[in-house]
């Protein structure tokens, strides 16, 4: 155990609690019209971005327009409301 002070506290990167990945964080803020490619290889997570959308949608009322690419190498996502 060390003791840290606040400074040395606000400079560590913390794992985020529940929803809050970048992913999630960045398709929160969008605004409408505003677009993004996943791309597959940048992916981790064994579930697909889609699960992710679908709880914001669900959640907060946004809507998003989304499909994978056509050499199925990631997913495009576009905010439409």
């Amino acid at each position: 155990m060390k003791e840290i002070t606040s400074e040395e506290f606000d400079k560590l990167k913390l794992h985020g609690r529940g929803s809050s990945g970048p992913l999630y964080n960045r398709l929160l803020k969008m605004k409408v019209g505003d677009g993004l490619i996943i791309y597959k290889s940048e992916w981790k997570p064994k579930y697909p971005p889609t699960a992710i959308l679908n709880r914001l949608e669900k959640k907060f009322g946004l809507r998003f327009e989304r499909g994978a690419l056509a050499d199925r190498t990631g997913w495009a996502v576009k905010r439409v409301k």
